[in-house]
């Protein structure tokens, strides 16, 4: 079978994130299942990136940038994909590719969230209002009878409050990389927040440095790691250097595979401040390490943290603040949430991912 992706992104982009990990690592499986995968993205915000390239048996088409990659989408379907493709998996990033209207090869669509207010944290007027229109109302119009891949239950509960049927959405949760860890690894000297992800305007990333001070009260010699890039880099460095605690906090940037183990083994706590997610990748990869994860109880992040066992979840600000500070504070519950929390991530794998969206893929591709 001839599966055809159109993403957003590809794992090389610079701001690439959990949902280019979520689709490369179902593909690369799925090629070692026999099939042929083929995956349409956006170039890179530099442009550097080869237009065309093959990684782990997918080959990659890479044309336009950040909104005009959907008209590129047609026009290579039409000149390229059309005729050697099977099947088709519409990935939405809050905007899908539309291929209702001019594809009539069976499609399944992927979601990771609903971004709703997102919209209006991250895009200017008036795209923003463009953006949450298409999601809200043309979105559910077009791909009313479309079968979706949801990544957690809040995205399939958004999307059938959005309107979609409960019988057209199948759950499939992602895996999670790394090997299985039992032995235990020295933490970092001081008590150590870690925040590691994209940098964006809705991972709040800015309100880490803002409770610095609150959470130096309680905990004085508490250090913030902050690793990752994205649009709001720049943004947190210079905040951070005009900060009263910028001596307590460590910008690192991007990391290396090797450097995310290496700093999610030794974190004392691991922090997510955004204000929704569509499941939380970075939270069961931190689980896998070692470290408890602290966020607010908000979409995707409420599923992915198992409130009191493998971390907490936050009702507000003040909440955020104490929980973290409780699990800096308190060896024996660091611990006992630790182990919770390997456990918990040790039951999430790629192999059944894979093999749950594939039937999904091949269900479609039957009925035609």
């Amino acid at each position: 079978m001839n599966i055809l992706i159109l993403n957003w992104r590809d794992t090389k982009h610079e701001w690439a994130g959990g949902g280019e990990v979520y689709i490369s690592e179902l593909a690369k499986r799925w090629i070692k299942m026999g099939h042929k995968v083929t995956l349409f993205c956006g170039q890179d915000v530099r442009g550097k990136l080869p237009s065309e390239e093959t990684i782990s048996g997918i080959k990659i088409y890479r044309k336009g940038g950040r909104f005009t990659l959907y008209l590129w989408a047609f026009i290579y379907y039409f000149t390229r994909f059309r005729k050697n493709t099977d099947v088709v998996v519409d990935v939405q990033n809050g905007i899908p590719f539309f291929t209702t209207i001019y594809c009539r090869k069976p499609k399944v669509a992927v979601v990771y969230h609903v971004h709703g207010k997102q919209f209006f944290v991250e895009l200017p007027f008036p795209i923003n209002i463009v953006g949450f229109i298409i999601e809200r109302y043309l979105f559910p119009l077009f791909y009313y009878k479309t079968k979706i891949i949801a990544i957690s239950k809040t995205t399939k509960d958004d999307l059938i409050e959005r309107g979609f049927k409960n019988k057209n959405i199948e759950i499939v949760y992602c895996g999670i990389n790394g090997k299985k860890q039992n032995a235990s690894v020295n933490k970092f000297y001081k008590p150590t927040i870690l925040y590691l992800g994209r940098i964006k305007k809705y991972k709040r990333v800015d309100l880490l440095i803002k409770i610095m001070p609150e959470v130096l009260k309680r905990v004085p010699n508490a250090h913030l790691m902050i690793a990752g890039w994205g649009t709001e880099a720049s943004s947190i460095t210079d905040i951070t250097m005009r900060s009263i605690t910028r001596r307590k906090v460590n910008i690192i940037g991007p990391v290396s595979e090797a450097e995310k183990k290496h700093l999610l083994s030794k974190a004392w706590v691991f922090v997510n401040p955004s204000i929704g997610e569509g499941w939380g990748i970075s939270v069961i990869e931190a689980n896998l390490y070692g470290a408890p994860a602290v966020a607010f109880d908000v979409a995707g992040l409420s599923e992915s943290i198992r409130h009191g066992q493998t971390g907490y979840l936050s009702k507000d600000e003040k909440e955020f603040i104490d929980n973290i500070c409780r699990i800096l504070k308190n060896k024996e519950l660091r611990l006992k949430l630790s182990k919770n929390a390997k456990k918990w991530a040790n039951t999430f794998n790629w192999e059944t991912a894979a093999a749950n969206s594939l039937e999904v893929i091949k269900r479609v591709a039957r009925n035609g």
